[in-house]
C-alpha cells in the first residue's frame, strides 16, 4: 500500500489530497476510515492533539487519483501533520474489514497549511512590538542605549571604580586564605597523624566488604519479548520495545516472532519506529518485506509493494548517503 498527502491544483492553503494505493487492488475507494500514529506512539484527535488512544477518521467523496484513490482534505488533518517533524503511520480499515499499514509521505514542499492565507503578515507585525519599552525610562538614557558611544567618559567613570577596589582586596584574601591552609596543615600534623594507620585499614574492610556482597540481579525487562506478545495490548507491547531501545539483532527477533503470531502491527510499527529513527539495519530489512526480490509472502506481508520498499530504501540513503545495497535496490526498482 502507497499512502501520500499532496497539495491540491492549484494549491490551498490548509487543503490537500490523501492519495492511497492499495497493491493488486485497482477499485475505487468511496470512503476512506484510518488512524495516524506518530513516532511515539499518539494518534492524532480531531482536536490536532495526539493521543495514546486511537482515534478513526472517515474521509468520503473518493476520486481516481494518481492510479488510486484520492480525498479531499482540510486543516483538521493537513495542520498538524506539517507541524509534526515525526514521520506518521496511517492504519487503514477496508470494507471487508482487513486492516493495512504503511508510513504516509508528505510532500512538505509543496504544502501549505491554513496560516498561510494572508493573516501572517499581522502575526509578524504583532511579534515585533513584544518587548516594550519602560514607560518610566528617561527619555536620555533610551538614547545612550541605542547610539552607544565607545570613548564615552561617564561609562568609565562608572566602571573604573568597582575594578580598582575589586582588586585591592586581592592580596589580602589571598594572604588570610594562606595562613588558614598552614593552620590546617599543622592541626593534622599533630591531632590527626596518630589515627590515620587506624583509618585506612578500617576503609579498606569496608571496600573488601563490600565487594564480596553479592551483586543484586537487575529487574527483569521482560516487557518486550517474545513471551509477552500475547499477554500485553498492541500499543504497549510496541511502547515497552522503544523504551527498551533493543539492539538491531533482538528487535529483529521480535519483529520475527510478532510476524509469526501474525501480531502484524506490532511488527509493521517496531519497523517503521527504528527505520525512521535511522537504524539502516532495520530500515533495509523493512524495505525487502516489500521488495519483489526479497519479499515472502505471509499474514503480515502479503505482497510486494515497489514503492514502499523505494521509500525506506530512501530512507537509509538519508542516514547513509553510499550506502550501496540502497543505491543498488532503488536502481534495479525503476526509482
Amino acid at each position: 500500500m502507497l499512502a501520500k498527502i499532496i497539495a491540491c491544483q492549484p494549491a490551498a492553503p490548509g487543503t490537500a489530497q490523501l492519495m492511497v494505493r492499495l497493491r493488486g487492488d485497482t477499485a475505487l475507494l468511496s470512503d476512506l476510515t484510518f488512524t495516524l500514529c506518530n513516532n511515539t506512539q499518539h494518534y492524532l484527535q480531531p482536536d490536532a492533539s495526539w493521543s495514546s488512544a486511537p482515534h478513526w477518521f472517515t474521509v468520503n467523496g473518493g476520486y481516481p487519483l494518481a492510479s488510486g484513490s484520492g480525498f479531499r482534505i482540510g486543516p483538521t488533518l493537513l495542520d498538524p501533520l506539517l507541524a509534526t517533524a515525526s514521520q506518521v503511520q496511517i492504519q487503514i480499515k477496508l470494507p471487508s474489514g482487513e486492516t493495512r499499514n504503511t508510513t504516509l509521505q508528505l510532500v512538505r514542499d509543496e504544502l501549505l497549511s491554513s496560516e498561510a492565507r494572508g493573516e501572517t503578515g499581522d502575526y509578524s507585525s504583532s511579534s515585533m512590538l513584544a518587548a516594550p519599552e519602560p514607560a518610566d525610562a528617561p527619555v536620555a538614557a533610551a538614547e545612550t542605549v541605542v547610539e552607544p558611544t565607545p570613548a564615552s567618559p561617564v561609562i568609565h567613570a562608572e566602571e573604573q571604580p568597582p575594578q580598582a577596589s575589586g582588586a585591592s582586596r586581592f592580596p589580602l584574601i589571598g594572604a588570610a586564605v594562606l595562613a588558614l591552609v598552614v593552620i590546617a596543615g599543622a592541626l593534622w600534623w599533630f591531632l590527626g597523624r596518630d589515627n590515620a594507620p587506624d583509618i585506612v585499614p578500617a576503609v579498606q574492610a569496608q571496600q573488601e566488604t563490600a565487594a564480596a556482597a553479592p551483586t543484586p540481579a537487575p529487574a527483569a525487562q521482560n516487557g518486550c519479548s517474545a513471551e509477552r506478545l500475547q499477554n500485553l495490548n498492541e500499543l504497549d507491547f510496541v511502547q515497552s520495545c522503544v523504551q527498551e531501545k533493543l539492539d538491531s539483532d533482538k528487535l529483529l527477533t521480535i519483529i520475527q516472532a510478532a510476524k509469526q503470531a501474525n501480531k502484524c502491527g506490532v511488527a509493521q510499527r517496531l519497523y517503521a519506529n527504528r527505520a525512521q529513527g535511522g537504524d539502516t539495519k532495520i530500515a533495509l530489512a523493512y524495505a525487502a518485506e516489500y521488495d519483489p526480490k526479497f519479499h515472502q509472502p505471509g499474514e503480515c506481508f502479503k505482497e510486494p509493494d515497489k514503492d514502499t520498499a523505494a521509500y525506506w530504501y530512501e530512507t537509509v540513503l538519508q542516514t547513509e548517503p553510499d550506502n550501496q545495497t540502497a543505491k543498488q535496490r532503488l536502481e534495479e526498482l525503476g526509482k
